[in-house]
C-alpha cells in the first residue's frame, strides 16, 4: 500500500515547548484518520507537524504523496510546495474585509453600515484559489455545507457554527489531496453534527484523504483508523470498528483553591431578587429577515441559565442585546440591570456589570498583547490594554492568573498560548471586575476532553459566589455546568 506521509522517530517542538519524542506515524493510501487524546494542544501540534509548521529537531517527516506534483511543478519552473495539495481547517479562521485587512472588532457584526465592509459568503468563496482542478465548486460546497441561504450574508454576521461550515467549504474549494481538520465538529449544532458523517463520506468519495482531531465520543463512522495520543507520542492505533469512547474525569469537587476564589471574588451585594435582564416582545431583523420575533425573557440575580438553539436561531443576536452591542436595542423594550436601554446609560455602564467569554474573542486582541494585559483589559472592557494601570491592579491580574495555574504566563503573548489556556485567560479577564452577570458563549469549544471537564467544574465553583448570574451557551449538554437549572431555547424563524 502506498505511503502518503511518514513520521519516523520525530522530536518536535511547538509554541516553544517539547510536544513529541520518538513520534512514529504512517499514513497509507485509503486510510482516513481521527486522532484523540487528553491534550488538545498536542493534537493541534500533530496536525501542524504534518503541515510542516513545527520544529522537528530529530527524526524525520516525509511526504511521498506530493512527490509527483512537486517534480511536475519543478520541471515547469513553477514555485511549489507540498502544502499546495493540503487544505486545513483550524480552530482559528480569521477572515479579512474588502480592504484585505483583518481589522474587524467584535461589536462590528451588529452595525449594518460597517458590516458592508465585509465580504459576503459567496464573495469569499469566489476568492479561494486552487492549484488543481477538481470536483468541488462553489454551488456544490454551498449545498453540502448548508450555506445556500447564507451566500449573500456578510461574514461578520455569521454565527460561530456558520463560520465553521464556511471554513470547511473554502478548504474543499482548494481541491486538496489531503484535508486536515482540527476539531471540525465544535460550534456545530446537533442536527449539523448528525449530518457530518455524510459530508465526510462525500469528501472521501471525491478522492480526498482526511485526518481530523476530535473527541473520543465523536469519531465518525467514515473514519478507518483512530490514533490515541498519550504523553509525547501515539500510544495506540486502532481500527474504527474496534474503537470505544473514553470519558475524561477530573477528580474532586473543587478544581481550584476555593479560599483564593473567595478572596478574589467577594459576594455580590444588593442583588437579592434584583432583575438583571428583562426583554419584552423584542423584534430584531436584518435586511427584512426576522431574527428574533416577539421574544420575552427575564433573568433575576443569582439565576443560572442555559441558552440553547440550533445554528442561526439568533443566539448571537440575543447576546448582542444583552451585552449592549446591538443598536437595535434602542427600538425595543429592553431593561438591563434595572435601566431601560436608551434612558441615558452608556455602553460602558452595561459592560462593567458583565463578564463575557467566547472562543472567537481571542482573535480580536492586538498581536502584541500579553496574558496579563488581556486580563487587565477586563477592568476597562477594551480588546487589549491601552492605559497605565496601578500596581494593585497588576497584582490582582497576576493573582487571577495564578488562581487558574497560569502564574508563569503573565508576560507571554496571548497568541502563543494554547487554545485551552487562552480560554482560562479570557475567563480571568471576565471575572477580574467581579461582574453581576457572567455570559459564556460556547466557552469550552475546541478544548480537549479533560479541559472541557475542568472548565465545567471551574464554572460550578465560580458560581458558588452568592448573587452571580450565569448565561451559558453550548451545543453540548455534557458541557453544561451542574449549577445551571433553567433553560431558554430559541428556534429558527
Amino acid at each position: 500500500m502506498k505511503t502518503l506521509i511518514k513520521v519516523s522517530g520525530a522530536t518536535v517542538r511547538y509554541l516553544d515547548q517539547l510536544v513529541f519524542e520518538g513520534l512514529d506515524f504512517d499514513w497509507e493510501e485509503g486510510q482516513q484518520w481521527a486522532i484523540v487524546g487528553d491534550s488538545g494542544k498536542q493534537l493541534t501540534a500533530f496536525l501542524d507537524t504534518l503541515l510542516g509548521r513545527t520544529m522537528v529537531t530529530a527524526g524525520s517527516v516525509s511526504r511521498p504523496f506530493a512527490e509527483v506534483y512537486q517534480k511536475e511543478q519543478e520541471e515547469k519552473g513553477e514555485v511549489h510546495s507540498f502544502r499546495d495539495l493540503i487544505a486545513v481547517v483550524s480552530q482559528q479562521y480569521p477572515f479579512k474585509n474588502k480592504s484585505n485587512l483583518q481589522n474587524f472588532y467584535y461589536q462590528q457584526r451588529f452595525n449594518s453600515m460597517e458590516a458592508e465592509e465585509a465580504v459576503t459568503v459567496r464573495e469569499y468563496l469566489s476568492s479561494v484559489e486552487a492549484k488543481l482542478d477538481g470536483y468541488w465548486d462553489i454551488d456544490i460546497v454551498l449545498e453540502r455545507m448548508v450555506l445556500k441561504d447564507l451566500e449573500d450574508k456578510s461574514l461578520i454576521k455569521l454565527s460561530n457554527g456558520e463560520t465553521r461550515r464556511l471554513a470547511i467549504a473554502a478548504a474543499l474549494l482548494k481541491q486538496p489531496k489531503m484535508l486536515l481538520l482540527d476539531q471540525p465538529l465544535t460550534g456545530l449544532d446537533v442536527q449539523t453534527r448528525g449530518q457530518f458523517d455524510q459530508i465526510l463520506q462525500d469528501i472521501i468519495s471525491s478522492g480526498i484523504h482526511l485526518i481530523m482531531s476530535t473527541h473520543s465520543n465523536e469519531v465518525p463512522t467514515s473514519i478507518s483508523h483512530v490514533g490515541v495520543f498519550r504523553e509525547k507520542k501515539i500510544h495506540a492505533v486502532l481500527p474504527r470498528s474496534g474503537w470505544r469512547e473514553v470519558s475524561a474525569k477530573v477528580e474532586g469537587p473543587d478544581v481550584f483553591d476555593r479560599q483564593i476564589l473567595n478572596r478574589l471574588f467577594h459576594s455580590l451585594k444588593n442583588v437579592d431578587d434584583t432583575e438583571i435582564i428583562r426583554l419584552e416582545n423584542v423584534n430584531i431583523s436584518y435586511s427584512g429577515k426576522s431574527i428574533l420575533n416577539n421574544l420575552s425573557w427575564t433573568v433575576f440575580a443569582g439565576e443560572k441559565w442555559q441558552l440553547k438553539g440550533p445554528n442561526g436561531a439568533g443566539k448571537s443576536t440575543l447576546l448582542s442585546l444583552i451585552l449592549g452591542e446591538n443598536p437595535q436595542a434602542y427600538a425595543n423594550d429592553i431593561w438591563l440591570f434595572g435601566r431601560k436601554r436608551g434612558s441615558g446609560e452608556s455602553i460602558w455602564d452595561i459592560k462593567k456589570e458583565i463578564g463575557f467569554v467566547a472562543p472567537e474573542l481571542s482573535r480580536y486582541f492586538p498581536s502584541n498583547q500579553t496574558c496579563i494585559k488581556v486580563v487587565l483589559s477586563g477592568l476597562f472592557d477594551t480588546m487589549g490594554l491601552f492605559k497605565k494601570v496601578s500596581s494593585a491592579q497588576e497584582k490582582l491580574a497576576m493573582e487571577w492568573l495564578a488562581f487558574f495555574r497560569l502564574e508563569g504566563s503573565g508576560q507571554i503573548l496571548l497568541k502563543k498560548m494554547s487554545l485551552e489556556e487562552q480560554r482560562f485567560v479570557l475567563l480571568a479577564r471576565a471575572l477580574i471586575k467581579q461582574p453581576k452577570l457572567l455570559v459564556l458563549d460556547e466557552a469550552s469549544q475546541g478544548m480537549d476532553e479533560l479541559q472541557r471537564v475542568l472548565f465545567r467544574k471551574t464554572i460550578d465553583q465560580v458560581c458558588t459566589v452568592p448573587g452571580l448570574s450565569l448565561i451559558y451557551v453550548s451545543h453540548y449538554d455534557e458541557d453544561i455546568p451542574a449549577c445551571v437549572d433553567k433553560v431558554f431555547e430559541l428556534t429558527v424563524n
